[in-house]
């Protein structure tokens, strides 16, 4: 138990409050909106996610509380699975089972902007097909999620755009360097070779890792003044690891790493949101689609990309179509005011 005195003090500097304690206040206070994902994680994508869900609905004079992956309850109305690679079971279904208990929850269960790796065991499409139709919206980041939701269960779906393109480019002068982000390679990550095979589609997982390694050496070494921007604590690990290059210390940060790309003239682009951060500030890229998403995205922007362990030319393109994918953003919130109010 806590003393008299304790409470009080708490309730002037709510950070004296145990974290559990306050997190626990945070599920129960009256909000009329909870956004639940991977916001704390500490990558850089997931977290502008955050930002522009909870900015977008307090704009239009809503309350919101933004809550991490595990969060399975939360007194709220209306509960929002917000933006993310968030439906899949690649690594098992109880992450998977608890984004939907929690979305499903309430009196009105939204999914907005997500993107959908897909479902390989039965148990996953069961559960997708008897939660999902129950729901008020889905949005999808893209046509790419939206089929492979589209295989599990019949139900309403419509291709909108990641909401972090609602983000303006904060028009940085330019430094004269070539931005650069590599993540670290999948097989660092403890995940089972089957799932790299099936997801990521490769053929041999050791000969994929060290010809990526060998890709970002070689690019780091040819294009003009590379500068390395991490996403993640781990990309800087991986930089330093592996590249000989200039690093930024990593910095959890959207508005840091947002400045950071608009300084840039070109960008070099793995992860999917340092993709998206080039295409708002309207830099020369060149992708690496590691993965489904980021391809889906780079097609989107009207951009060829290469897969990383493949031969990847040293070709800087221009991004097309940010403004129709800014407003495909914005109209994920509009059709959530919409569905909200029937």
């Amino acid at each position: 138990m806590y003393s008299p005195e304790s409470i009080f003090h708490g309730l002037k500097n709510p950070s004296l409050i145990p974290r559990e304690i306050r997190h626990q206040i945070k599920k129960k206070t009256p909000h009329d909106f909870g956004i639940q994902g991977s916001y704390y994680t500490g990558n850089i994508g997931d977290r502008a996610l955050a930002e522009q869900f909870k900015n977008q609905i307090q704009k239009d004079g809503h309350s919101a509380r933004i809550f991490g992956r595990n969060t399975r309850d939360s007194n709220t109305p209306h509960r929002v699975l917000g933006g993310g690679g968030v439906l899949h079971d690649w690594y098992g279904t109880e992450h998977l089972k608890r984004r939907l208990a929690y979305v499903n929850g309430g009196e009105k269960g939204f999914i907005i902007g997500v993107g959908v790796p897909g479902f390989q065991s039965s148990e996953a499409r069961d559960l997708v097909s008897r939660i999902l139709p129950e729901l008020d919206l889905i949005t999808v980041r893209d046509e790419w999620s939206k089929r492979n939701i589209k295989s599990v269960c019949d139900v309403d779906v419509s291709v909108t755009a990641c909401p972090v393109f609602l983000y303006e480019d904060p028009d940085m002068k330019t430094a004269g360097q070539t931005g650069v982000n590599f993540r670290p390679y999948f097989g660092q990550e403890d995940k089972q070779d089957s799932v790299l095979l099936d997801y990521f589609g490769y053929e041999d997982i050791r000969e994929a890792k060290t010809t990526y390694i060998d890709n970002a050496q070689k690019i780091c070494e040819q294009i003009p003044n590379p500068i390395f921007i991490p996403f993640h604590s781990t990309d800087e690990e991986f930089a330093r690891k592996y590249l000989d290059v200039p690093i930024l210390d990593y910095d959890f940060s959207v508005e840091t790493t947002l400045k950071r790309v608009s300084r840039m003239e070109r960008m070099v682009a793995t992860r999917y949101h340092s993709l998206i951060f080039a295409a708002i500030c309207g830099k020369p890229v060149l992708p690496i689609a590691y993965e489904p998403k980021v391809k889906a995205v780079a097609e989107r922007l009207e951009v060829p990309s290469y897969k990383p362990h493949k031969e990847i030319p040293l070709q800087f393109s221009q991004v097309s179509n940010v403004d129709k994918l800014k407003s495909l953003s914005k109209s994920n919130f509009n059709k959530l005011y919409l569905n909200m109010q029937k």
